[in-house]
């Protein structure tokens, strides 16, 4: 994908918040508003979102499907290495959980190997890959928000809050240096600290487009989760967890 690492991070907060005005984009990247809207220029010409009155969205015919595809597009090299690396953490007979993140769906073909999994996800897309591959899933209840195919919700809590699994896969927005792990979503937060919170294991799956970001709600240090697995190290990273690079 031709775009720059700021540009994918553009369409990673519209794929949270579906709009977002010039302004606040410019606030969550540390960018211009001028040099914002050059990248809303580029994004719009590849179809890639829509310009808005002072800001920018999804595009509506493709609410539902295109904030997925560009997931899965972006930085799909890394991410697939990533998981590659993740996938020496999984054994045969897990409860294994997934969060609704991109990074994790590419451990799909992985557990795929392993035999006696159970899986756990909220990604309805994710958890239709898992059937397709022969995997025991359970897709947790809820409401799709922001019309993706992530589900939340009272019902999707409640779900997590009874289960308990081996190990957890997840994937943020963000990460600085001083090894704070942060995202724009607050809904997505408090859903990955309950699954965080009923797994034995979690791992934080992490490319190197992530580095160096700063998103305004916090999730956790990196040394409260037990894994990190990056595509390249991360030399400034002051932490103390596993790292698998």
């Amino acid at each position: 994908m031709s775009i720059s690492k700021r540009q994918e991070q553009i369409l990673e907060l519209l794929q949270e918040n579906i709009s977002l005005t010039v302004e606040k984009l410019s606030e969550l990247t540390y960018t211009s508003p001028s040099s914002i809207r050059r990248d809303l220029t580029k994004l719009q010409n590849l179809h890639l979102l829509k310009r808005t009155h002072g800001g920018a969205s999804l595009p509506e015919t493709a609410s539902k499907i295109i904030p997925v595809e560009n997931r899965m597009e972006i930085n799909t090299a890394a991410k697939k290495k990533i998981a590659k690396k993740a996938s020496s953490l999984i054994c045969d007979g897990q409860y294994i959980m997934l969060d609704s993140s991109s990074s994790a769906s590419f451990l799909i073909p992985y557990i795929a190997n392993h035999k006696n999994i159970t899986l756990f996800t909220n990604n309805m897309l994710t958890a239709i890959d898992a059937v397709n591959h022969g995997i025991n899933v359970h897709c947790l209840g809820g409401f799709n928000t922001n019309n993706s195919f992530t589900l939340s919700g009272p019902e999707c809590y409640r779900a997590i809050s009874e289960i308990h699994t081996d190990i957890f896969f997840f994937s943020l927005n963000s990460l600085d240096k001083d090894g704070i792990i942060s995202s724009p979503s607050e809904d997505g937060i408090y859903l990955r600290k309950l699954m965080m919170k009923n797994s034995d294991k979690s791992v934080f799956l992490c490319d190197s487009q992530k580095f160096n970001r700063k998103s305004p709600y916090t999730f956790s240090s990196i040394d409260d989760v037990d894994v990190a697995v990056f595509d390249v190290p991360y030399k400034e990273l002051n932490a103390k967890c596993e790292i698998i690079v």
